[in-house]
């Protein structure tokens, strides 16, 4: 018997970053979760929007999409404006493996999550990948495994997609803050994790050549993948990538998720740490 229904071959996630950064940030990825395009959000608990906007994703399920934590290591006043991510990341550096410096930050972050949502995160990240960095990826992992035994959210991976020039030498330089030793952790403290980290840019391109990069994304991903995104409707004040959000948006917002299905084999859909992900 013949059927016109889609083989779905692969699973991709694509994870609309910063949610509670603004309201126009709130506003574009809400639009795209009810599209069926955004299949993930990650939450920044410390930006100013967070509060009164987290009840927009409380109700919706996670067969529709999947809410996790953005941990935010760089805030400086709930706004986009950002502390040094080279100081930051110097510091892990300096610091001893210990997990002590880290646990009351990463605690806050998990607790004003979970009393917002009244549940777990189903993933955790980092904003600018900082859940990567020596003796952060520790504290996050301990405290994982302490407040949510077998019931893990996953952690998302850096490794490389396909790419070349500038975007290359940018996801090595992404996957070099920690990649490795996260996902060496991850296989030690039994915490799923996702696969290659699709959506690196330089942020600096325009609509045509972002549209193009969408469409190889899509085409090249396997299952397992995370496409990372960063839409907006506006402007947000301090914020130094406003145009590539509004471009992302727009691009992201032309995706018909059954087309999607027909042309690469490919369903967009949040991911379940129950069915396969490992790091």
């Amino acid at each position: 018997m013949s059927s016109d229904r889609p083989v779905f071959l692969r699973r991709l996630c694509v994870c609309a970053d910063d949610y509670g950064l603004s309201t126009g940030i709130d506003g574009a990825i809400l639009a795209l979760i009810d599209r069926g395009v955004v299949t993930a959000t990650s939450c920044m608990v410390l930006r100013r929007t967070w509060t009164a906007d987290a009840p927009a994703l409380r109700h919706r399920p996670g067969t529709q999409v999947s809410v996790g934590l953005h941990l935010d290591l760089t805030n400086v006043d709930g706004s986009a404006r950002e502390a040094s991510l080279a100081g930051l990341a110097g510091r892990s550096m300096l610091l001893p493996r210990s997990t002590r410096h880290w646990r009351p930050i990463v605690r806050e972050q998990l607790d004003r999550f979970e009393a917002e949502m009244d549940r777990p995160p189903s993933h955790v990240d980092g904003h600018r990948h900082v859940h990567q960095l020596p003796g952060v990826r520790e504290t996050l992992a301990e405290l994982l495994n302490e407040r949510y035994g077998r019931d893990l959210p996953w952690l998302r991976g850096t490794r490389p997609g396909p790419a070349a020039g500038r975007v290359a030498f940018k996801q090595r330089v992404i996957h070099g803050m920690g990649g490795p030793g996260t996902q060496r952790l991850a296989r030690q403290r039994s915490i799923p994790i996702s696969g290659r980290l699709l959506g690196v840019y330089g942020f600096d391109c325009d609509a045509v050549a972002y549209a193009h990069a969408l469409d190889d994304w899509l085409r090249q991903s396997r299952d397992g993948d995370v496409l990372m995104c960063h839409p907006a409707m506006d402007d947000t004040p301090h914020d130094g990538i406003a145009a590539a959000r509004r471009q992302e948006f727009e691009a992201l917002r032309a995706l018909d998720p059954a087309a999607v299905a027909r042309r690469w084999s490919v369903r967009l859909a949040p991911l379940n740490p129950r069915a396969g992900l490992r790091a």
